[in-house]
């Protein structure tokens, strides 16, 4: 009798992201793990326990996985965050038993200082790597750095102290990202001890972004008013960059859509592209936490504020517009946005334009498991299910239902 396969927890770590992908990808190329083994010259036992996270793969082993089984760089791209996490592994650092894999740090460990040395260009290839193939795997890292530098902060003079405050500040705030996939209130948790490492660190820079982020998990819930005081706090500082200032402008803007107010939207809007494009950027830190607030992501912001303002016709060919050259390397934003333009489509009427959006966003948001993609999702989805007629609206209806309710098994 065929054993039902171990269930697989990709976010607990790297190396069960990593495994999760490998079976991921051998199952879509039909192979069992013998026949994987045999074209990359191991046992399909190995293949078995690397699936399992029970055995650290090498790079020639992922290297080998990635041509055999044509993964178009999505194996490879995982190497940096098991090379990372085998680091911590191997000066004594335990992954505990919750799905975070939060670490538990000896504080002794003469590694620790090479390990903060390096954060910072860790977080941001993490980022770029998140916004193309999910960000599975990639909260242990982040839990790992956060202990490291709370760990050397305990035992370090006032003046390094305050960069670990930044760096744990910035980690947390990544780590914000990681579980709004799937869980908001841990998102909200991340993102309050991020805002309380920036303020005692005396960093009203980061202070700010945290804000902004807090104001966008505001828009999530559906809150303007809260939004908008948040952003409104935040850009009392006179200091900022631009592009922060930028990311604020854009909150307010969309929290002022929500409301109804399409003048003080357009005034924000206006205001964010003029001061997207200053050449003041955000040098003060280690890492340019608003490089991704660019004209694009302006213009793609200014797209749902009118189709929250019920101009879905004029979000659509806006989106468009954007979509028609899209950056490849954005997948989890690209999800997003082809989930708005479907949404815009229903609004319209054109039902079989905004079913074929929306199973073009479906799979974009399963290939980088995007739980907040998905929920974007949704009010094109429930509108579709009324349209069951038209064979892409039932055809999208279906595998929507099927991918929520696999992303709940999770």
């Amino acid at each position: 009798m065929a054993q039902t396969p171990r269930q697989l927890t990709p976010h607990r770590s790297s190396l069960h992201g990593f495994g999760a992908a490998l079976r991921q990808w051998r199952e879509r190329r039909g192979l069992s793990q013998r026949a994987l083994g045999s074209l990359v010259h191991v046992s399909g036992d190995l293949i078995g326990k690397v699936e399992k996270a029970e055995r650290w793969p090498s790079a020639r082993f992922i290297e080998s996985c990635e041509r055999a089984l044509e993964a178009g760089g999505e194996l490879v791209c995982l190497l940096p965050g098991l090379e990372s996490e085998r680091r911590l592994a191997s000066i004594g650092y335990r992954f505990g038993g919750g799905a975070e894999g939060q670490l538990r740090a000896s504080t002794d460990d003469a590694g620790e200082p090479d390990l903060l040395r390096s954060w910072h260009e860790r977080l941001a290839g993490l980022a770029i790597d998140g916004n193309r193939t999910g960000y599975a795997g990639m909260a242990s890292t982040a839990h790992a750095q956060i202990s490291v530098a709370a760990a050397i902060g305990r035992r370090s003079r006032s003046a390094d102290r305050r960069e670990l405050l930044i760096a744990q500040a910035l980690w947390a705030e990544f780590l914000s990202w990681i579980d709004e996939q799937s869980d908001a209130v841990e998102a909200d948790a991340w993102l309050r001890r991020a805002h309380q490492h920036a303020v005692e660190a005396n960093e009203p820079t980061l202070t700010s972004y945290v804000l902004m982020r807090q104001s966008q998990r505001a828009l999530e819930r559906f809150d303007p008013g809260n939004a908008i005081a948040l952003a409104r706090r935040a850009l009392d500082e006179v200091r900022l960059p631009g592009g922060i200032r930028a990311l604020l402008l854009v909150r307010q803007a969309q929290a002022y859509a929500m409301g109804g107010d399409q003048d003080a939207c357009a005034a924000s809007i206006d205001n964010a592209r003029r001061v997207v494009g200053s050449a003041d950027r955000d040098s003060e830190l280690p890492i340019d936490v608003s490089a991704h607030c660019d004209p694009v992501y302006v213009a793609a912001h200014e797209a749902q504020c009118r189709l929250l303002l019920g101009q879905p016709a004029a979000a659509a060919d806006l989106y468009e517009q954007l979509l028609h050259q899209w950056p490849a390397n954005w997948r989890v934003d690209e999800a997003l946005w082809r989930s708005a333009l479907s949404t815009a489509y229903v609004n319209s009427g054109d039902v079989e334009r905004a079913a074929t959006e929306a199973t073009n966003a479906l799979a974009l948001a399963i290939g980088t498991s995007s739980g907040r993609a998905l929920r974007w999702l949704n009010p094109t989805a429930v509108a579709l299910r009324q349209q069951t007629a038209v064979p892409e609206a039932a055809a999208f209806v279906l595998a929507y239902r099927r991918a929520t309710l696999e992303a709940c098994n999770h």
